[in-house]
């Protein structure tokens, strides 16, 4: 008997469970087979004449106009960064002061050496100058001792001069010549000096400039009018930079006067696309507005991405009207390429692509919208007398909201709009009910219901309630 009742007790617990789990399957199947019935319940709209905006969607980045990173070009300990994050600057404000008392001996001592290879130079100049006077002096007496051997030779021809002295004539200009072509020689070498004493002199006058260029990039400032967005180093650190390479940025400055967006327009949209354009931009940090832009700036060349994609660089300028927003941002752009006027216009997910042969023979065959030739026709379901019909249509444009239609369907007719998993489900000439009507009639039903159960259980505990006062009497 233990075992009966233990074995009927688990039973029990078995099959309670098994109605717990399937009871509401069950219920769902019933409720599902009797709308069935009923019809797909659908949602509907009505088709209009509206207008209708193609646009061209791309992702992109919010940058400022211009951005500049502020970097040292020596290498020095930071003394004072009069500036903070978010504070406004001038063109020439001071930005960072660095320590200039390496600079400022640098100075010195370039000076210093300037000095010295300028007076270097004047002893060279004034060297030049002797030797020059030298040599003239030995042309001097070049030229007599010349004219004097001329006229020794006509006085040894007239017999007046011995021979001796024509020859002793003729030694002293030989002399003067040798001596005067030594001196030549010699000027060229101090000549020579005097070059290498400027040459050291203007190599000493650079240091000393770009001594004094150093020393003025020790105060840094501001290259435009702008705000300064980000400080990356502090007062204590040091600055690492050359003159040939750009150091360590210290800051950056940002033009917040005018805002872009920098995005890439596909090469399969780039033809449809022009500067001068309006564009529509949703900004990640902004998720509750929408911004509007204009096109400036389209690149002629495209940029092939990672990914073997092929895009054109574009430059989309926000219309802030003064407003400023946060830099780096995402976007993405939707920029207007055309606009429909008067032209009907349905929601873009109630137009389905069919396979022509699955359309019915009677609609297939002799309709102007449906080319046999290909294997798939875009349609919509119109609901009439609470049955969906498939009409083949032509498509003008679309969005990803709407989709203009050029025939197939007039103004004013119904058109089911959803659910996608109806519209997959919709068959011509089945039947469909709205989804609106039918909230209606089950709220109307359960009203009713509600207040019947209600007026069945209040005169039931009413009865009761007589029962026991008579039993008590």
């Amino acid at each position: 008997m233990k075992w009966v009742l233990g074995i009927g007790f688990v039973l029990v617990l078995v099959l309670g469970g098994l109605g717990l789990f399937l009871g509401p399957k069950i219920a769902e199947a019933i409720k599902n087979q009797k709308e069935g019935g009923l019809g797909t319940l659908v949602q509907v709209a009505d088709a209009e004449n509206s207008e209708l905006k193609r646009i061209v969607s791309a992702p992109g980045a919010v940058a400022a106009k211009e951005q500049v990173n502020i970097t040292s070009r020596v290498s020095a300990k930071i003394l004072e960064i009069p500036v903070e994050a978010g504070d406004d600057v001038r063109e020439g404000e001071v930005l960072a002061r660095l320590d200039a008392k390496d600079l400022e001996a640098q100075l010195k001592a370039s000076e210093a050496r300037l000095l010295a290879d300028r007076a270097g130079l004047k002893g060279a100049e004034a060297s030049l100058a002797s030797e020059e006077a030298n040599i003239e002096g030995t042309r001097a007496s070049l030229d007599r001792a010349v004219a004097d051997w001329e006229r020794q030779q006509e006085l040894f021809a007239s017999g007046d001069i011995s021979k001796s002295d024509l020859d002793a004539a003729r030694a002293e200009m030989d002399r003067l010549q040798a001596g005067y072509n030594a001196q030549r020689a010699g000027l060229r070498g101090v000549r020579a000096n005097v070059e290498a004493a400027e040459a050291r002199v203007a190599v000493a006058q650079a240091d000393v400039d770009r001594a004094k260029e150093n020393l003025e990039y020790a105060t840094i400032r501001s290259p435009m009018d702008g705000v300064v967005t980000r400080i990356m180093m502090r007062e204590g650190e040091v600055a690492l930079g050359t003159i040939s390479n750009a150091g360590q940025v210290i800051m950056t400055v940002a033009d917040l006067s005018e805002m872009l967006v920098l995005t890439r327009i596909a090469e399969v949209d780039v033809a449809r696309v022009r500067e001068g354009q309006i564009a529509e931009i949703e900004i990640n940090g902004y998720p509750e507005e929408v911004f509007e832009g204009t096109l400036r700036k389209l690149a002629l060349q495209s940029q092939t991405s990672s990914d073997g994609t092929s895009n054109f660089d574009a430059e989309v300028v926000l219309h802030l009207d003064g407003r400023r927003i946060y830099s780096g941002l995402t976007a993405n752009v939707d920029v207007q390429v055309e606009t429909l006027e008067d032209i009907l216009v349905v929601p873009s997910q109630a137009v389905l692509d069919l396979r022509v042969d699955e359309l019915p023979k009677d609609i297939r065959e002799g309709n102007e919208h449906v080319d046999s030739d290909r294997t798939f026709c875009q349609v919509v379901y119109t609901m009439s007398d609470g049955e969906a019909h498939v009409r083949p249509v032509r498509v003008a444009a679309s969005n990803l909201q709407s989709t203009a239609l050029t025939a197939g369907i007039d103004p004013g007719e119904t058109v089911i709009v959803g659910p996608y998993r109806a519209l997959q489900q919709l068959k011509d000439g089945g039947k469909v009910r709205v989804e609106e009507d039918e909230d209606e009639e089950d709220g109307d039903d359960s009203d009713g219901e509600g207040s019947g159960e209600d007026e069945e259980e209040g005169t039931k505990l009413a009865e009761d309630s007589d029962a026991g006062d008579g039993e008590g009497t």
